[in-house]
């Protein structure tokens, strides 16, 4: 139990606030494989439907050839023969470990109330993927979801996605008018639940949070690379291909499972 939960807001609860340095950096990272892939790596965490018997399989380590991280392995839908109250089956996701409480602060979340965008340097294959966010909410089933959109499937691409365009779900359902926290973020993952049989990968560079100013020079770096590979085309074509991925988040298909959305 912290020093919040018992009602110590002041003043020695502010002793051990977040200094104004800390809320004023514009870019936050969260995942870094390529720079510290043994601390990302040990802050990750994998599920499957192999847990209630099921026959995926999940594996998240690092890619000896990219030194990214990986999520990989295969999605199987059959249903466990011995458990009869178990009627869908196949999902795998990872996601970033709760964070340590502190019994000074109570302090265990990510504060990105002065960001505007998650943004990730990915490569995918054609599965569909989502990007799951655990706020500080009522309920712990509680999910802030958006489709991971992959242009370049089987190449590096930088994908932004702003925060506030993240839909919140509860056991598979859709809650309208609900806002994410921002300010006390609890996790981050990504999970596969596109029900097709078959193995799925997707490397992770880094994940981060930035501002909208950072936002436009990885944008702009992005188009920059895109257009070094893809010279033969048009560059007025290249610049609309690493949109910010505005618009739909979800389709209402992908949450038919609720074990398969709650982390």
């Amino acid at each position: 139990m912290s020093l919040r939960t018992l009602g110590f807001n002041s003043p020695l609860n502010k002793l051990f606030a977040r200094p104004a340095v800390e809320l004023s950096k514009s870019i936050q990272t969260v995942l870094d494989f390529k720079r510290t892939p043994e601390e990302s790596l040990a802050n990750i965490m994998t599920r499957c439907d192999s847990e209630l018997g099921g026959f995926s399989t999940v594996n998240f380590d690092i890619d000896p050839v990219d030194q990214s991280g990986h999520f990989h392995g295969y999605l199987n839908l059959d249903l466990p023969k011995d458990r009869p109250d178990i009627t869908r089956s196949g999902y795998a996701m990872f996601r970033t470990r709760d964070q340590v409480e502190s019994w000074l602060s109570g302090d265990s979340y990510w504060d990105w109330s002065h960001f505007s965008s998650l943004v990730m340097r990915v490569k995918g294959d054609r599965r569909k993927y989502l990007v799951n966010i655990q706020a500080n909410t009522p309920l712990v089933t509680d999910l802030f979801q958006h489709r991971l959109f992959l242009n370049h499937p089987g190449e590096w691409e930088t994908v932004v996605i702003p925060l506030n365009d993240f839909v919140m779900t509860n056991w598979g359902v859709i809650q309208d008018g609900c806002e994410i926290n921002k300010s006390e973020i609890k996790t981050i993952g990504v999970g596969l639940l596109d029900k097709q049989y078959g193995p799925y990968s997707l490397n992770v560079d880094w994940i981060k949070v930035m501002t909208g100013a950072e936002v436009e020079k990885v944008t702009h770096s992005s188009r920059t690379e895109r257009l070094a590979i893809d010279t033969p085309f048009d560059s007025d074509e290249v610049e609309t291909d690493i949109p910010t991925q505005h618009g739909s988040a979800l389709n209402s298909n992908k949450f038919e499972d609720p074990k398969s959305t709650v982390f």
